[in-house]
């Protein structure tokens, strides 16, 4: 069955980190392992796993999240690109889907659609935790911007993403969970919005539906499509 708007094939275009990928519990879970497995006898394990989100949080290259834990804790040099090298090697096996991802993409694909997956990040880094969640096989493109070398949110990387998909924004939606990077641009570039988010009461203008759970998915995807 194809979900249909006007006739016109539906397309999905999803965020990942935030989004479907639950990345702060992603990152504390590799946070304890890197406290154990490197500084077991130094310093407090929750103090060091606050400090590692706080900084894989800010937008900064990775070996500057590891230059700032190291000044922070005074981690050796080696160890600090010991540490590096495992968290490029190791990250996806701690990543964490958000509840009702994998029924969301099965729902979608039941119903025709065509997903991508339109992510900031270093391409090898991000295909990794694609694959890890167990979402590769419901993309049919994946665009990040280190391999592009353009960031969300600049609208060449959408468009890059809906023309891979041989999409149109009219019938396209993207789903995510920052407003600057992902709601705000695809709607200015005519695409439905669906912003992931479950501690805010605000709905900008620029955001069509509110998503606090995947639970909700299947009931906005179907209000979007008979309209």
């Amino acid at each position: 069955m194809l979900a249909l708007l006007q006739g016109k094939r539906m397309y999905a275009l999803f965020d990942l980190d935030g989004t479907v990928h639950d990345k702060a519990q992603s990152l504390k879970a590799c946070a304890e392992s890197m406290h154990n497995k490197f500084l077991d006898s130094g310093g407090d394990a929750n103090q060091f796993i606050d400090e590692f989100v706080k900084e894989n949080c800010i937008i900064q290259p990775k070996a500057k999240v590891f230059e700032n834990l190291a000044s922070k804790f005074n981690i050796e040099p080696d160890i600090e690109a010991n540490m590096l090298k495992y968290f490029d090697e190791s990250f996806q096996n701690y990543s964490k889907r958000f509840d009702g991802v994998l029924e969301c993409m099965n729902y979608l694909k039941g119903e025709g659609v065509k997903i991508a997956c339109v992510t900031n990040g270093r391409g090898f880094f991000q295909r990794n935790k694609i694959k890890a969640l167990g979402l590769e096989c419901f993309f049919d493109v994946i665009v990040t911007s280190g391999e592009l070398s353009i960031k969300k949110p600049d609208p060449i990387i959408f468009n890059a993403a809906l023309e891979k998909l041989g999409a149109s924004s009219d019938n396209s939606v993207f789903i995510g969970d920052n407003l600057k990077a992902d709601m705000e641009p695809s709607k200015k570039l005519g695409m439905r919005t669906i912003w992931v988010n479950n501690k805010s009461n605000l709905k900008p203008e620029f955001v069509d539906y509110k998503l606090s759970s995947f639970s909700e998915f299947r009931d906005i995807w179907q209000a979007i499509t008979r309209r």
